[in-house]
């Protein structure tokens, strides 16, 4: 398979959450997940400017994609594992999200 390029997406949800998605070369999702702050005992300040993202691109000769989340005790870190090796990170940190 050629290389391919993809593009992880997090960002925060109206919904006081994270959804994580990683879309492929032609903006189709080919993984997704999503995190509920209450889950995790969070949720986002009432007033803040504008809701945060990060996102990463990177290439890849893959065949399955596998998009994995976990909470530590700073924030939250999102895997995008390719043929079962990770070729994607983002993390989502309580301080820079502003998180309580």
């Amino acid at each position: 398979m050629p290389i391919q390029t993809y593009r992880l997406e997090v960002r925060e949800t109206d919904a006081n959450g994270i959804d994580a998605d990683v879309y492929d070369a032609e903006d189709m999702i080919v993984a997704s997940t999503q995190v509920a702050y209450e889950d995790y005992g969070l949720e986002a300040p009432a007033s803040r400017d504008g809701s945060p993202s990060e996102v990463a691109e990177f290439s890849a000769d893959i065949t399955t994609i596998d998009l994995q989340f976990e909470r530590d005790d700073a924030g939250f870190v999102f895997r995008v594992l390719g043929d079962r090796e990770e070729v994607a990170t983002v993390r989502a940190d309580d301080a820079e999200w502003e998180m309580e």
